[in-house]
């Protein structure tokens, strides 16, 4: 069954800095399917290495989040099923580049693919598999966050270590530091800092 809610074999993407609405869209994606009384079936994953607690609720309704090994996402197509009309993958860039296959597969299985990424690594560079899976989609949406210090339209993510612009050798993706907090916030071009980049 087809309509402006599930469109077979149609990727639909969504990415920006840290703090610019994501995920929020990728849910609102989702929630009319919520209320249309079992019509669409879906099927939503995250990697493991976001721990964070992400649910969305409506009258006691959730989305229930399957974690998948980001260097294994091929396992994601061990739990799609026949009747999974829409799949939802969130912080997408966390996967290995074995994900463009899954997007590609899942594709010919006439499935709805919706996913949501960060763009940018702090570093201000392509993050992972996005170049791939921004040039597959069929339908993609760039959002910008407000920049902490300027309030201007921010499209990159700083992160900050003990209050400090992280070096441009620190990991790109974040490992604990003893002693030492780590935040991120969205920056604009003026204001994003990366010391060490050439």
């Amino acid at each position: 069954m087809s309509n402006i809610y599930i469109r077979p074999g149609v990727i639909e993407g969504f990415c920006g800095p840290m703090m610019s609405g994501k995920s929020g869209l990728l849910l609102k994606r989702i929630d009319p399917l919520r209320w249309m009384n079992g019509r669409f079936s879906y099927a939503c994953f995250r990697p493991k290495l976001d721990n964070r607690k992400v649910t969305c609720r409506s009258e006691g309704d959730f989305v229930e989040w399957k974690k998948i090994d980001e260097k294994s996402p091929e396992d994601i197509l061990k739990y799609v099923r026949k009747e999974h009309d829409l799949i939802v993958i969130d912080e997408i860039q966390f996967f290995s580049k074995g994900i463009i296959k899954v997007i590609l597969e899942l594709q010919k299985r006439m499935k709805n693919i919706v996913f949501a990424g960060l763009d940018l690594t702090f570093r201000g560079e392509p993050f992972g598999p996005m170049p791939q899976l921004i040039s597959i989609a069929n339908e993609f949406h760039k959002s910008n966050a407000i920049c902490k210090k300027c309030g201007e339209p921010a499209y990159y993510t700083q992160r900050l270590i003990g209050g400090l612009p992280a070096h441009y050798n620190s990991p790109t993706i974040s490992i604990e530091l003893k002693g030492k907090k780590e935040t991120y916030e969205p920056r604009c071009f003026k204001h994003h800092e990366v010391p060490g980049r050439d």
